[in-house]
Parts: C-alpha cells; sequence; structure tokens
C-alpha cells in the first residue's frame, strides 16, 4: 500500500514517468519489460489508487498471516504479472497503457476466497453480503461479459480475470505442494529454499 500510493505521488510530481511505469503493450513488447513489473504499483486518479488499496487493506493482512510474507509477496507480484500477460494475450498488442493494482488485488482476494470460501464479503456498490467464493464466481462472469461487450470502457477486465485466474492457478499449487510433503512424511523438515 505504501509502495502505491508512494508512487502515485511520485506520478503527480513527474506526470512523464506514467508512460514510462505504465503497461504499453506495443512497448512492453518491444523492450520496456519493466512495465510487466512497474504497472502494477502506478494509477490513474486517487480513487483508482484509493479504491484498490482498500481491497488490499480488507483482505491482504488475512492472506498474509495466513500464508505468510513470503508467499503473499510471490502471489502479489506473480499475480499482477500475469494479469498484464493475460490481458495483452486475450485483447492483443495495443498502444493503450494499462495500469492499477486491481489484477494483483483480485489475486488476493481469489486467495482469501480459496482459503475462507463460507465467508462473508461485501460486494460494492451493492453491499450485499456474499459468501467469498461465490463473490469469486460473479467476478470470474462479470470480467468475462464486461471484457466481451465492453460496457465500462477504459477498464482491463480480462487483466481482472487474469489476477483471478493466476490467484486461483498459485493457491492450487501450493495445495498440491503441501499434499505432497505431507505424503511423503517431510512435513518436519526444512528445505534450504523454504528459509529464503
Amino acid at each position: 500500500m505504501v509502495v502505491c500510493f508512494s508512487i502515485f505521488f511520485m506520478q503527480m510530481l513527474l506526470p512523464w514517468l506514467t508512460m514510462l511505469i505504465a503497461l504499453t503493450p506495443a512497448l512492453a513488447i518491444d523492450g520496456m519489460y519493466w512495465q510487466f513489473f512497474t504497472y502494477m504499483f502506478a494509477h490513474a486518479s486517487i480513487s483508482h489508487d484509493g479504491f484498490n488499496m482498500i481491497g488490499l487493506f480488507i483482505f491482504g493482512a488475512t492472506v498474509e498471516r495466513f500464508l505468510g510474507t513470503r508467499k503473499y509477496i510471490y502471489l502479489y507480484i506473480i499475480s499482477g504479472v500475469g494479469s498484464g500477460i493475460f490481458h495483452i494475450l486475450i485483447t492483443g498488442i495495443s498502444e493503450i497503457p494499462m495500469l492499477g493494482a486491481s489484477g494483483a488485488v483480485f489475486a488476493v482476494l481469489t486467495a482469501y476466497a480459496v482459503k475462507f470460501p463460507e465467508a462473508r464479503v461485501l460486494i460494492f456498490p451493492l453491499m450485499i453480503p456474499v459468501k467469498a467464493i461465490y463473490a469469486i464466481v460473479g467476478f470470474v462472469i462479470f470480467s468475462i461479459f464486461a471484457g466481451l461487450t465492453n460496457i465500462m470502457p477504459g477498464t482491463a477486465h480480462f487483466g481482472h480475470l487474469g489476477g483471478i485466474l493466476f490467484g486461483a492457478g498459485i493457491m492450487y499449487y501450493w495445495k498440491q505442494q503441501e499434499k505432497k510433503k505431507s505424503d511423503t512424511g517431510m512435513d518436519d523438515f526444512q528445505f534450504v529454499w523454504e528459509s529464503w
């Protein structure tokens, strides 16, 4: 959250920075590879930043406590990068910039839903309590529908979908790894890479 707010403050001070760190598919593919990473920390407005950070604040702390800081950071970064790549694969290589933490935040929300599927969450702006797992299914359906119909232009719906898919994929992978460890009776051992 601190990084996102700090970068947005820098964007206001240095307007040219946004085009450098936003994910513009044509530029990123052509060598500005850092944009796949930097775009998820930049935002278009204070409300854009604020809404994403509210979501991150509400669900991120719980997910981080459950996963641990290292896995939480992996989830956020990998899903954020994956969200951008998925967006490009679906929409094509354009010169329209994409920015925002939404893909990574949707991955965190997905992780929350995987771990706490029965927990009730409020869906903004309806403010109706819904089970977390149903909320994710709803977001998937809405992202596909909105992306295909373009009912909310200027929103990277397929980027949101990519974040959900990567978040679910990462959580599934970790669950399988834990299951393998449990099946081999290695629960009490710590490997070198686990201490990184």
